[in-house]
């Protein structure tokens, strides 16, 4: 057994020994290109594994520099995006701004053309479904606000104030059934009394009922209605709306529809004209 054991191990030195002498002749032995045949043979062997780690390094590489230039857009993104919400609400305010003055700028040049003095009020209120009926403005008899002062837009009569408190009023509507103001057919001068209606008009909207204009009156669809005046309450001359159906009524009278130009439902600041003699009778009062 001590034997085999030497006689393999003395296989072992041999071969060892053949190996390093060949290792030691290749390493003398020119291979062409400036290195050894041992030179060659080695970079011939590890040229493979070198390619396969160079390969997996770049890959790794890549990888790492495709993960960073991702998360670097992505962060781009959510900046531009945050920057894009700012400048949206921007836009809006800016918008909301541009509309406000123009409204102002409607009222101030209505304003400067009125034969009477005026005070510009804030709508913070509507009532009434479904056509807002009356409105609550923040102005009152502290700002010389009376009882049954005419109350106005830049495109039309809107109506009177019922209630006063010392900041604060109530308008009522043209809209409302209840409400009444004298009218001229601009065109042809025929007069009447304009009023809201309890039911609402075939063309879907808040249409006034022009009353007390006979069948023999001059009233076409698309004649202009102003006040006329003479109900002692509205000045003479201010823009009402437009006649937007005229029929056989009954009796005597027709039956005539006005589309009020004033635009209720848009309303956010109107005019309020001053001192004007109330008629005689006790007004309630707002807080």
């Amino acid at each position: 057994m001590a034997l085999a054991v030497d006689s393999r191990r003395s296989r072992f030195v041999v071969v060892g020994l053949v190996l390093l002498h060949f290792a030691a002749i290749s390493h003398q032995v020119d291979g062409g290109g400036g290195l050894s045949l041992l030179q060659r043979g080695l970079f011939s062997l590890l040229s493979p594994l070198q390619r396969g780690m160079s390969s997996v390094v770049g890959g790794v590489r890549d990888l790492w520099d495709g993960y960073g230039f991702h998360r670097k857009t992505f962060e781009e993104n959510r900046r531009l995006e945050e920057r894009i919400r700012y400048l949206e609400t921007l836009l809006q305010e800016r918008s909301h701004l541009a509309r406000e003055a123009e409204r102002l700028r409607g009222l101030l040049g209505l304003r400067e053309i009125l034969p009477m003095e005026t005070l510009v009020a804030g709508v913070v209120s509507r009532d009434g479904v479904p056509w807002f009926r009356s409105l609550t403005i923040d102005r009152g008899t502290a700002d010389g606000v009376a009882l049954n002062a005419p109350v106005i837009s830049p495109t039309g009569v809107v109506g009177r104030v019922i209630a006063v408190g010392p900041h604060a009023a109530r308008v009522q509507a043209l809209l409302d059934r209840d409400s009444g103001a004298g009218v001229l057919i601009e065109r042809s001068r025929v007069s009447g009394v304009v009023s809201g209606q309890v039911i609402q008009s075939e063309n879907g909207t808040g249409d006034l009922a022009l009353k007390y204009v006979s069948e023999r009156d001059d009233v076409k669809v698309g004649d202009v209605v102003v006040t006329s005046g003479f109900d002692g309450i509205y000045p003479k001359g201010l823009v009402v709306g437009r006649v937007s159906h005229v029929a056989e009524g009954s009796g005597l009278l027709k039956e005539v529809r006005v589309e009020p130009s004033a635009r209720f439902e848009l309303l956010e600041e109107v005019l309020v004209v001053l001192h004007r003699e109330p008629p005689h009778e006790t007004p309630e009062t707002v807080q």
